[in-house]
């Protein structure tokens, strides 16, 4: 064979090598999801992509990505993040009969496309902004309680306040009690006997150390922070890691998924026996039945108003007028939880917290019996879903919403 012939062979090799490498680097997984045991509405989908992702194509958080299923208009936005070495992806499914599969394939937007930010998670001096369509929702405090980060205001689409605004603001003509009922927050009453619930002189605090990642994406929002928990002379009880992310749906209403990790600083970490906890809100008096302003509680049970306070249950919702308008707010509590279904601190003068560990301040067992100890070098991890709904329950398709938070979809990503 001669030399030029030879060179020519090369080249063509070369090229088509290429080409191959080319084709490769633009293969894109399919994503199938079926409901084998419900129909779905706006379901959150979530799926870690097979390892084979990485030889096949880089995909960064940055990027902007969309599904497609054939006959199936629009595409959907998705958005990527990363769990530790492979990338997760999370979208909105908007209908799937029961029964029903579908599959999507993945595909990247055009160069000059420009994804609209659905919601943005911004750092402001120590705390946190998140805005949804650019209209401020919440914001994360560290600094301004004495002894916990917390969130507020937590406000509606047109910005009026699902949370009570005392003692953040000082106000008239709103209940002025409990002034450590803050917003949206996280404590508990007693933990290796130390009040981290309370305010004032002898009780502990938690103490936001560091946001560890903020995700702003055409799909959610959120942020990962690390919290530390110190006794009163400052020794450190515990740590926690919170992962919260902030999901819009397209009928206006939002999700808050809620997931913290609690370990144990040095030694055993025990939870008491007590009403006086755990996860919730102080909601705006509007909301609380006993108000006498139209708000009502009502549970996954059936139990409504004063009655729901605790009992277990799936779920509760709590609704009622702002600004001439119905909203509410349901909690989820996952089925993977702890004693799911969990017990709730659900009071009708609108303090609204699910609690697992009050069991016999809720007449539900011995004294002690809600005790639960976290080993040293263990964890305690929590999982929970808040749903900001306009409507009441049954409008806001509450126990719907729910049922697809603990039974999702099913989902395989392949190449």
């Amino acid at each position: 064979m001669r030399a030029s012939q030879s060179v020519w062979l090369l080249s063509v090799l070369t090229l088509m090598a290429w080409a191959v490498q080319a084709q490769v680097r633009d293969v894109m997984p399919t994503v199938t999801v079926r409901a084998p045991n419900r129909a779905y509405h706006n379901a959150v989908v979530s799926v870690v992509l097979p390892p084979a992702v990485e030889r096949h194509v880089v995909l960064h958080e940055t990027d902007a990505l969309f599904l497609e299923a054939p006959g199936e208009k629009p595409a959907l936005p998705c958005q990527i993040e990363r769990e530790g070495q492979q990338p997760r992806l999370t979208f909105l499914l908007p209908d799937l009969p029961k029964g029903a599969k579908r599959v999507y394939h993945l595909r990247r937007a055009p160069r000059d496309y420009r994804p609209t930010q659905a919601v943005s998670v911004t750092q402001q001096a120590e705390d946190l902004e998140i805005r949804v369509g650019g209209k401020l929702f919440a914001r994360y405090t560290t600094q301004s309680g004495p002894n916990k980060p917390f969130f507020y205001p937590i406000l509606t689409p047109e910005g009026a306040n699902i949370t009570r605004r005392w003692p953040m603001e000082q106000t008239t003509g709103e209940s002025h009690d409990h002034p450590h009922h803050r917003g949206l927050w996280f404590t508990h009453g007693s933990v290796n006997g130390i009040d981290f619930w309370s305010e004032g002189k002898g009780t502990g605090k938690t103490v936001n150390k560091a946001f560890q990642a903020l995700t702003s994406g055409p799909v959610y929002g959120g942020f990962r922070a690390a919290t530390e928990w110190r006794a009163p002379d400052d020794r450190l009880i515990a740590t926690d890691t919170r992962q919260v992310a902030i999901i819009p749906l397209p009928n206006g209403d939002r999700l808050l998924d809620f997931t913290i990790v609690i370990t144990p600083a040095d030694g055993p970490l025990v939870f008491g026996d007590t009403k006086e906890g755990m996860f919730g809100l102080r909601l705006a008096d509007a909301l609380a039945p006993a108000r006498k302003q139209g708000g009502h509680i009502k549970t996954s049970t059936g139990n409504e108003d004063a009655a729901a306070w605790g009992k277990p249950a799936e779920w509760v919702d709590d609704w009622g007028p702002i600004q001439n308008q119905t909203y509410g707010v349901a909690i989820f509590d996952a089925p993977d939880n702890l004693r799911h279904p969990q017990t709730w601190h659900a009071r009708d003068y609108g303090l609204f917290c699910v609690n697992p560990f009050g069991l016999h301040d809720f007449g539900l067992g011995a004294k002690g019996a809600g005790d639960y100890t976290v080993p040293a070098g263990k964890s305690l991890t929590l999982r929970y879903r808040l749903l900001f709904h306009k409507g009441d329950t049954i409008s806001a398709g509450v126990a719907e919403q729910y049922a697809q938070f603990a039974d999702p979809p099913q989902v395989e990503a392949k190449w």
